[in-house]
């Protein structure tokens, strides 16, 4: 697996504090595209602009304590989701320093931070930057092209690497690869025929109708899964798509993110306004799945990223998984990682999430 994250290079400069007689040891952490940053040995300020970054960070470090303030999508996410039941403190964090998806220097700067995080691309880098502040910058698409699993193993590098606690974040990484080996190995033995033909929605609603082709989460959730993406070779990794192109292919499978209120119940009823899906051999044979929502969305990376995979594999495949509890997985996970004892009913609200 390509690993975009070097060790952290200690001690490497010391820093005079404005006009002060101590001094700041610092070193250099490599972020997701491949900046070198320095920052302080002891960070304890963090603040989020990346809405996906706070479920990464918990499971990383088991706390809150050193994130300051989220994006008002992150707080969203998570009051509608159990990630503010496992952590409540998330819901007091500030939000104030990003309003309508840009970010405000004076009010980052009100919040003393240690570093900012955001993600490649993001134009708030350059701002918090001129403003002084040190930024990381995590890889979203530009590494892993899709690989979640590669992509939750560089957070947790990066994660581990400005807390200075590896510890947790290698039994994350070694988890999510031995979950991809274990995925691996049940698919093995698939030959092309063996493997449903399948489409990926990132948005999937009246006005709306948006693919993942290659290069996306959605290819490597169904490929890895055991299945065919449909999408692989007319289609760029985020790509509009028609009604009649639809029917052309006709998958067998069809996944929704929770970036689009539809359920499957909507297809199989055809209460989408303008869509008529009777003819899609995936509403044919109820086979359309919407994707569970834990302390995220489990679309991109975020801490339950293991969780998903099989997940995917076990909607496309029940066959090669008649014998396995995923409820039992899930709560293992929750318990182990979370501190958090799921009930069933939980369970249940992940599988379903009812927005």
């Amino acid at each position: 697996m390509f690993n975009f994250v070097s060790p952290i290079a200690l001690a490497v400069t010391i820093s005079l504090v404005s006009g002060s007689a101590f001094a700041q040891e610092t070193h250099i952490v490599r972020d997701g595209i491949d900046r070198e940053v320095t920052l302080p040995v002891e960070v304890n300020r963090i603040v989020a602009g990346f809405f996906p970054f706070p479920s990464a960070f918990f499971i990383a470090t088991g706390s809150l304590d050193k994130l300051v303030a989220i994006s008002s999508d992150s707080r969203h996410a998570a009051e509608r989701s159990i990630f503010s039941k496992i952590a409540p403190g998330i819901l007091d964090l500030p939000t104030s320093h990003i309003e309508g998806g840009v970010l405000n220097a004076e009010e980052l700067l009100k919040l003393n931070p240690d570093v900012y995080v955001t993600h490649e691309g993001n134009a708030s880098l350059e701002v918090a930057e001129r403003a002084g502040v040190p930024v990381l910058a995590l890889d979203v698409l530009s590494k892993g092209q899709g690989n979640t699993i590669q992509t939750f193993e560089n957070w947790m590098k990066i994660i581990g690497q400005v807390t200075g606690d590896t510890v947790r974040t290698d039994e994350l990484i070694a988890y999510a690869n031995k979950t991809l080996e274990e995925t691996r190995a049940v698919m093995s033995g698939l030959g092309e025929e063996d493997k449903p033909k399948a489409l990926f929605f990132a948005r999937l609603h009246e006005n709306e109708l948006k693919i993942n082709g290659p290069g996306h989460f959605g290819h490597f959730w169904i490929t890895e899964a055991g299945g065919i993406n449909l999408a692989e070779k007319d289609f760029p990794s985020f790509s509009e798509i028609s009604m009649e192109q639809i029917y052309a292919l006709n998958p067998e499978v069809i996944f929704i993110t929770n970036l689009s209120p539809t359920k499957p119940e909507d297809l199989y009823e055809n209460r989408v306004p303008g869509q008529d899906w009777s003819h899609v051999s995936a509403v044919q044979n109820k086979r359309v799945f919407k994707l569970p929502e834990g302390v995220f969305q489990w679309y991109v990376p975020n801490g339950d990223v293991p969780l998903m995979l099989k997940w995917a594999a076990q909607s496309m495949h029940p066959e090669l998984y008649a014998d396995y509890d995923f409820a039992a997985e899930m709560k293992a996970y929750y318990q182990r990682f979370y501190d958090y004892a799921l009930s069933n009913d939980e369970v249940a609200s992940i599988l379903d999430p009812t927005f």
